[in-house]
């Protein structure tokens, strides 16, 4: 990738991650796959804004997914972000596994 092309790349990553709650998920997706039930019990949200956001999260390949039955299994599979999220939770004092563990249970 040429520098032009990184630094657009990096900037659309970061204007997707603005949002705290895409931000959350994909903290939490680091550190577990997850269904979308397990992630909006998880950060108590509806499961229409989860499924929102997971929506422009994949648009924009930061997560994949896989059908698993009757649901769909998330991920983290963008790299960048990988490394943004974990370096500035880092930063801030705060262990992805930890908070992931603190709010997210797996959901039968």
């Amino acid at each position: 990738m040429e520098r032009d092309q990184v630094c657009c790349r990096v900037a659309e990553v970061l204007k997707v991650l603005g949002h705290p709650v895409r931000l959350q998920i994909v903290q939490t997706l680091l550190t577990q796959e997850s269904c979308v039930k397990n992630l909006w019990s998880c950060l108590e949200l509806s499961q229409a804004t989860v499924s929102q956001h997971l929506s422009v999260l994949k648009g924009k390949g930061i997560v994949d997914s896989a059908r698993e039955g009757v649901a769909m299994r998330y991920w983290v599979s963008d790299e960048i972000s990988k490394l943004l999220v974990g370096s500035l939770m880092d930063h801030f004092g705060m262990d992805c596994r930890e908070a992931a563990a603190d709010c997210c249970k797996e959901v039968g």
